[in-house]
């Protein structure tokens, strides 16, 4: 099978410290030595952004340098602040971005369940807006805008019908969505909406938890989602969801 990634394998110990395998992602070291400590990169440092759901440049990071080579292409369709724009620049890829709200001059305004690309691509990175978190927009074509879950997660399914068949077969979609609360139920809408995806040809590969690290609010949240936990009988979430789902 042909290597889909510019790593050399022969001396795979000298990528020891830059990529990471394990399946549990930390923002800070506390008593857990052996795990993955996300790191602090100066060279993804992006530019300052208040977009709601903006993610880490580790995340795209990670995947681009392990599934695909430099002068190849990904797709951020939900590209929100350009995030996986800035990391692949870094990397040399080429990156196409569309979101339906565009911050930025090289996010295309389109909306993914219809967007045509020219050619094929060699990843896909997927981090949709949540149902029932932050209402982006009041645009049909928003996700965050879905009257129901029901109707989330056939409109996700819309988007995931026309971007797959873009991606070369044998290649990666990085999926990243997390749970939400919902009238006292946690509601696992990561792994739906993964469940989706493997419904078009995809077999899941990896499940990697990352911790939700420094969030806007800081001490203060912390001590009223404390308090509520408390009084309302649930657990914080325990991170974002990652999923690497491969095209066979």
């Amino acid at each position: 099978m042909k290597q889909i990634n510019d790593l050399d394998l022969k001396n795979w110990r000298n990528y020891l410290n830059d990529i990471v395998v394990d399946s549990l992602w930390l923002s800070e070291k506390k008593k857990n030595d052996g795990k993955f400590i996300i790191p602090k990169r100066e060279s993804l440092r992006l530019p300052d952004s208040d977009f709601h759901g903006c993610f880490i440049p580790e995340i795209p990071y990670q995947f681009i340098k392990r599934f695909t080579r430099e002068g190849e292409t990904v797709w951020d369709c939900f590209a929100g602040s350009g995030t996986t724009k800035y990391v692949a620049d870094v990397l040399h890829r080429n990156c196409i971005c569309n979101d339906i709200l565009p911050v930025r001059d090289f996010v295309v305004k389109a909306d993914t369940r219809s967007f045509i690309l020219q050619n094929s691509v060699q990843l896909i990175i997927m981090h949709p807006p949540y149902w029932n978190i932050v209402k982006f927009s009041e645009e049909s074509a928003d996700g965050s805008n879905c009257s129901s879950l029901e109707n989330y997660l056939l409109w996700f399914e819309e988007c995931v019908r026309n971007v797959v068949k873009f991606l070369d077969k044998g290649r990666f979609l990085i999926l990243v969505c997390g749970n939400i609360y919902k009238d006292g139920e946690e509601l696992t809408l990561g792994v739906w909406c993964k469940d989706v995806v493997r419904k078009y040809g995809f077999r899941l590969r990896s499940h990697i938890i990352k911790d939700y690290g420094e969030t806007k609010g800081g001490e203060k949240n912390y001590y009223l989602n404390y308090y509520r936990c408390l009084k309302n009988h649930y657990n914080f979430f325990y991170g974002d969801n990652i999923f690497l789902l491969r095209k066979e």
